[in-house]
């Protein structure tokens, strides 16, 4: 006589066989397919604050640039300020 227990312990097994075969196919779907590598930027762009230099500082708003000076063209473009009067501080 088949108890409770072993009724759902084989029914999970069972359900486990169809997760497992089904995972395999989506893995081997997924092999299968050729993936075009993103190209990557030489460096990073990192996410500056910049500030308008004076007392106190005024914060003016963010860029996005890979080292401190490009930081400091993109915000002078962007906030209309000369590059002598900003401070870009690097976001954590």
């Amino acid at each position: 006589m088949r108890t409770q227990f072993d009724f759902w312990t084989s029914r999970a097994r069972g359900l486990l066989a169809d997760a497992l075969a089904y995972s395999r196919h989506v893995m081997a779907l997924a092999s299968e397919q050729a993936h075009e590598a993103l190209p990557m930027p030489d460096e990073p762009l990192l996410s500056w604050s910049v500030y308008l230099t004076g007392t106190p500082a005024k914060w003016l708003g963010t860029v996005e640039a890979a080292t401190r000076e490009e930081a400091f063209a993109e915000g002078a473009e962007k906030f209309n300020q000369p590059k002598e009067r900003l401070m870009a501080v690097r976001r954590a």
